[in-house]
């Protein structure tokens, strides 16, 4: 493993290779993306050149690219052939430079989603509406037509969870410039779920904190080494309360913060109602544990059920190591998902920048359920600054829901308490084992800063319901 820092001192956030525990950065696999084809064009006209084809044959191909503008509505038409089914996208450059994801927007057709394989499928982008007034002679723009194969898709995933939505009708962006109206928009805080890549196959890392770390609490955290089987989409944001609206046959009215509620996090629910039960009455029964606990799929009537029968995608609560492998970004123990350091147990200033905690709540600690976000109690989803991997709000907020039991104190066992949801077959703890309470991650508005560190543990009763208590997704979504 090499030693030493990436560029700027910190791990590319596209493809982590990192152990946490050292600091050091590996070299970082070549994410497998298929064919890319480049088609120069002439703005404002209709004539294409030169093609230069880059591709691995094992890998999806396009092919017999077309492209042509039509100089009166200035309407860019791209058509292409694909040899497998691939996740395709496009870029557009000015002398060999992107012009910015964030002018690539007005796109329709066979692009930034699933694509069959065929012949003659179509692209069309409207470059007045995300890219004005811009006129470049011959030969100065090209377009970049990338396949994405089907186990390594882009960076970020769009799922629409309205009624509109279904299988294969997620959209994909290979950065957060790409995505339409800006990874904060409120799209992806009420009808869409909008996921991140994480690059965590292979990678050996630390899981807990190190006797040093500031607020440890030693019987919970004590380290073991930790290797992933795959990567996994997680999602951006906290699952709010019109998300939750949008697939839960239950109302949000059980939430307790209601004003401003739309974009706020979903709270108020437990364990058992996400994933084991179709309403939210405390007990689990014993059929409904044997029949729906991990490795089994959730209970078809849950809000996981409901949510991968709507999408045709395998959404599930993370693992206790995929939600700390997310929330490192990238760092080591004693630090936050920014790569600032971990101060203080109780009022840590690099903390307030990236969430809300007891110590940045205009609130304080008050259970006042008409407090609007401003004035205390939970914050709208992505009030804060993002982590280094595009997260929001893993720190504080809401306690985050995971897969796991929770044994309290894990020191006599060497840490190795934590599952990898993919691979039953080699879990870091026994897959069948039970236990009184489930585990959450990450802190809330009322806790400490030592409550939101990655490492930070939580037993919870799985019955449980408080308006300190929700959850984001993960998504293997057929990544490898």
């Amino acid at each position: 493993m090499a030693t030493g820092k990436a560029l700027d001192g910190k791990p590319y956030a596209g493809n982590p290779h990192v152990r946490f525990d050292e600091g050091e950065v590996a070299p970082a696999a070549t994410p497998r993306r298929g064919s890319l084809l480049y088609k120069q064009f002439t703005y404002l006209s209709t004539i294409l050149l030169a093609a230069a084809v880059i591709a691995d044959p094992a890998d999806p191909q396009i092919s017999n690219v077309r492209l042509g503008q039509n100089s009166l509505s200035r309407r860019v038409t791209v058509r292409y052939d694909l040899d497998e089914a691939a996740v395709v996208t496009m870029d557009v450059l000015t002398n060999g430079v992107s012009i910015g994801g964030a002018n690539i927007q007005a796109v329709t057709g066979d692009c930034f989603k699933k694509v069959a394989a065929g012949n003659n499928h179509v692209v069309e982008w409207n470059p007045w509406l995300s890219w004005p007034d811009h006129k470049f002679g011959a030969g100065v723009v090209s377009v970049r037509m990338t396949a994405w194969a089907l186990d390594n898709t882009p960076d970020y995933m769009a799922v629409d969870i309205t009624a509109t939505g279904g299988a294969d009708t997620q959209t994909y962006y290979p950065a957060a410039d790409f995505v339409p109206g800006g990874v904060t928009n409120g799209l992806y805080k009420t009808t869409k779920l909008l996921m991140r890549k994480i690059m965590a196959k292979g990678v050996e890392w630390t899981m807990g904190s190190a006797k040093t770390e500031v607020g440890r609490n030693s019987t919970r955290e004590e380290t073991h080494q930790v290797t992933l089987s795959n990567n996994y989409y997680i999602g951006v944001y906290e699952v709010t309360q019109a998300q939750w609206g949008e697939v839960a046959t239950n109302s949000t009215a059980s939430a307790y913060f209601a004003a401003e509620r739309t974009m706020r996090p979903m709270e108020k629910v437990c364990y058992n109602e996400i994933r084991l039960k179709c309403n939210s009455s405390a007990a689990a029964t014993a059929d409904e544990i044997a029949n729906y606990s991990w490795p089994k799929n959730p209970n078809p009537s849950s809000f996981l059920g409901l949510l991968r029968s709507k999408t045709g995608l395998d959404f599930d609560l993370p693992s206790e190591a995929q939600w700390e492998f997310a929330a490192r970004g990238g760092y080591g123990s004693g630090y936050w998902n920014n790569g600032t350091a971990i101060l203080d147990s109780t009022e840590d200033e690099n903390l307030k920048s990236l969430g809300r905690y007891l110590g940045n709540n205009p609130g304080g600690g008050t259970e006042d359920s008409s407090l609007a976000p401003s004035a205390g109690g939970t914050a709208i989803v992505g009030s804060f600054a993002p982590s280094d991997w595009g997260l929001y709000d893993m720190h504080g907020n809401v306690w985050e829901w995971c897969l796991d039991w929770c044994e309290n104190d894990i020191s006599e066992i060497n840490g190795k308490t934590n599952i990898d949801p993919v691979s039953p077959a080699k879990p870091l703890s026994d897959a069948n084992v039970t236990g009184s309470n489930r585990v959450a991650r990450g802190g809330a508005w009322n806790g400490k800063a030592q409550h939101s560190r990655p490492a930070g543990r939580n037993p919870v009763s799985p019955t449980y319901r408080g308006a300190f208590n929700g959850f984001r997704v993960v998504c293997q979504g057929g990544l490898q």
